[in-house]
């Protein structure tokens, strides 16, 4: 029968327990000094090299950037219309002559200015040209937007594979100290020291920080592909995070958040320049009721000769004013038309004339009306919007804000347990040499200590990606940022 610890062989173990204690002292020296980062041998790439990598590869912000320039484009096109359009025309005919049909050659020309302009539209092309700049101002803000997600995806990413990295170090130091802790449990039981309760106790210790290596090593496998996603890359880096996670603590007041994010989130920016545009699309529809006065005209000289004629070119013009009329669901539309022509083959004479044009189009109009509803529906949606993105934004400040006081809280209740572990530790290392402890103790205490440094590091990550969510939160990237 095997003798219990404390059974009259107290001085044994008390050696035996000693000269364990002090292999594992050396070994757990030798292992805290080794890292499981699979890119020692490279400096840690930061935060800030991180997010370059994402600017020039994530393709929602590639897309936000082009979306710019189409819309930068269509303002352009906006103001070019407040404009006349004019094109130079120009026309050469030479006809070849054909002696068996008795036709002579004869040779044309006409060049020239022509005109297009809509001189008034009831202040629509004007709130056209406003609309499109209101436009361009919406995909600037959409543009901010998707570049503080991207922030903050990448920001969360980042810590979540530094924090993770770590544990793995960690675990791996742990589990190394464990597989001591068993061995040496294993030949104190086959000299009768401690009993088969202690030996499967610390197995137990010892598979519990198996599983907790395995753990961490395929959580940091998948915050890996998660960080290299963010960056828009197909394979990782070959230079990695760094295992220490930084700590500053900041005071942050929610009434100071608060009117910062309501003043100037891109959420909210984007949805007052929405508000405008659509403003702007119902004064165009409503141009509708107004009168529509467009002008189009060409200046120039053309003539015509045969061949044995000489080709003299004279003044060309012509000249016509449309004015257009909507009458309840009918379009009424008045044009006058001046001309006069320089003589053409055959003619030894210019032409003049002068026309005017009524028509009267007859339920015509029901296209304008629905333009008109729509773009009223339009206005009332984007103030919905705007109201909905300022709750929506208020909500975002206050969780992210509350996120991060929970942080403060759980960070000094994880250094309160890292502390009462390494107490913990301490004294049952020092029991045990009194046979007060047992060896399953110290393996059970190992754990707990490996567990408090992981829970406080979880803690601190927590808290910086709380403080990237209020960043996000607020619309202001970098505002709380903690130096790297």
């Amino acid at each position: 029968m095997k003798p219990k610890p404390g059974s009259g062989r107290t001085g044994g173990i008390g050696v035996i327990c000693l000269i364990s204690l002090q292999l594992l002292a050396g070994y757990s020296a030798g292992a805290e000094s080794r890292s499981g980062n699979p890119a020692d041998d490279k400096p840690a790439i930061s935060r800030q090299e991180s997010l370059a990598i994402s600017e020039k590869n994530y393709a929602p912000l590639r897309l936000a950037r082009e979306e710019i320039e189409v819309m930068h484009a269509k303002a352009a096109e906006a103001a070019r219309n407040l404009w006349p359009n004019f094109s130079a025309k120009g026309e050469y005919t030479k006809g070849a002559e054909i002696e068996e049909l008795g036709t002579p050659g004869f040779e044309e020309k006409s060049y020239g200015l022509q005109l297009s302009h809509t001189l008034f539209k009831g202040g629509g092309i004007w709130a056209a040209y406003q609309q499109a700049d209101a436009n361009l101002l919406i995909s600037r803000f959409k543009y901010q937007k998707v570049r503080q997600d991207m922030i903050y995806r990448v920001t969360e990413a980042y810590w979540n594979l530094a924090r993770t990295q770590a544990d793995l170090s960690d675990c791996q130091r742990g589990r190394e100290a464990l597989k001591q802790y068993d061995r040496m449990a294993k030949k104190l039981y086959r000299n009768g020291v401690i009993d088969k309760r202690q030996l499967l106790a610390t197995e137990s210790q010892l598979n519990q920080s198996e599983y907790q290596y395995e753990s961490a090593r395929i959580e940091c496998e998948k915050f890996l592909w998660e960080w290299t996603a963010a960056l828009g890359l197909d394979n990782p880096p070959d230079r990695r995070p760094p295992q220490s996670v930084p700590f500053q603590k900041l005071e942050i007041k929610l009434n100071e958040c608060l009117p910062t994010a309501l003043a100037g989130h891109p959420e909210i920016l984007m949805q007052e320049a929405a508000l405008q545009a659509s403003g702007y699309e119902l004064k165009v529809r409503n141009s509708a009721d107004w009168p529509k006065l467009e002008l189009n005209g060409f200046y120039g000289r053309s003539g015509g000769a045969y061949q044995s004629e000489t080709l003299e070119l004279n003044e060309d013009y012509n000249i016509t004013v449309k004015l257009t009329q909507t009458l309840a669901w009918n379009t009424l539309e008045i044009s006058g038309f001046d001309q006069k022509t320089s003589p053409k083959l055959g003619q030894s004479t210019r032409t003049e004339a002068r026309t005017a044009t009524a028509a009267l189009g007859f339920m015509d109009g029901y296209k304008a009306a629905a333009e008109k509803r729509e773009a009223g529906l339009n206005r009332r949606e984007a103030e919905f919007k705007l109201k909905q993105a300022q709750e929506s934004v208020a909500a975002g400040v206050r969780e992210a804000f509350y996120n991060y006081r929970k942080a403060l809280i759980q960070i000094k209740n994880a250094e309160l347990d890292l502390d009462l572990s390494r107490k913990g530790l301490a004294i049952n290392k020092i029991n045990l040499r009194d046979s007060r402890a047992t060896i399953d103790d110290v393996a059970k205490s190992r754990n707990e200590l490996a567990n408090a440094g992981i829970a406080l590091r979880e803690a601190k990550v927590f808290y910086l990606i709380s403080r990237a969510a209020l960043d996000r939160a607020i619309g202001k990237p970098g505002k709380y940022e903690v130096g790297e």
